[in-house]
């Protein structure tokens, strides 16, 4: 159970999503505490789960491809925000990851979770 629960999504790029995840969440710790802007403590999250299954976007007409394949970003975002609403078990345990369709030679994923509320 999440004691004072924060949401956080944001972008990231690395050869395996908990290695972008590790990146992304040592670059966030050594942002200065601002108390008008809270942010979730993104070192809380152990585990990263990768989102296959597309049945949302299929049963909504937005995406025809083979689960895994890439996502534009609005399909990411339309995704993500259904399992966020929906409090799916993929985003109950720490991080969830969408692979982006993005050039550059590292893949990027779509993160959001949930985690504890940072200081």
């Amino acid at each position: 159970m999440i004691t004072d629960p924060m949401l956080f999504r944001f972008t990231a790029s690395g050869p395996t999503p908990e290695a972008a995840f590790t990146a992304f969440a040592a670059q966030d710790a050594e942002q200065p505490h601002d108390p008008f802007r809270p942010r979730a403590d993104l070192s809380k999250v152990t585990e990263v789960k990768v989102v296959d299954g597309r049945d949302r976007l299929r049963a909504d007409g937005c995406f025809d491809g083979q689960d895994g394949a890439p996502l534009c970003e609005d399909d990411a975002d339309w995704l993500a925000d259904r399992l966020i609403e929906d409090f799916d078990p993929i985003v109950r345990s720490g991080a969830a990851a969408l692979l982006l369709r993005t050039p550059g030679d590292e893949p990027t994923w779509c993160f959001f979770g949930w985690s504890t509320r940072g200081e």
